[in-house]
């Protein structure tokens, strides 16, 4: 039977961790209801192509963008 060694189960962990918040800002981006169809291909895109650093772009910039009040 195999083990994993804390090093590998915490590396694990964060890869899980970037997968789960990258599959929730994509789900984020198709529900925000202040978005264009533009706006939210553009940012797709970004999360798709640049997955760390689109992830945190639109958890950070996104977003708030996409709350605008009418």
């Amino acid at each position: 039977m195999f083990s994993l060694e804390p090093t590998h189960l915490l590396i694990l962990l964060v890869m899980l961790a970037v997968a789960v918040l990258w599959v929730w800002a994509i789900v984020s981006i198709a529900r925000t209801p202040g978005l264009t169809t533009a706006e939210r291909v553009i940012w797709i895109l970004v999360v798709l192509i640049l997955p760390l650093l689109g992830t945190i772009g639109w958890f950070a910039f996104g977003r708030r963008s996409g709350t605008r009040s009418a």
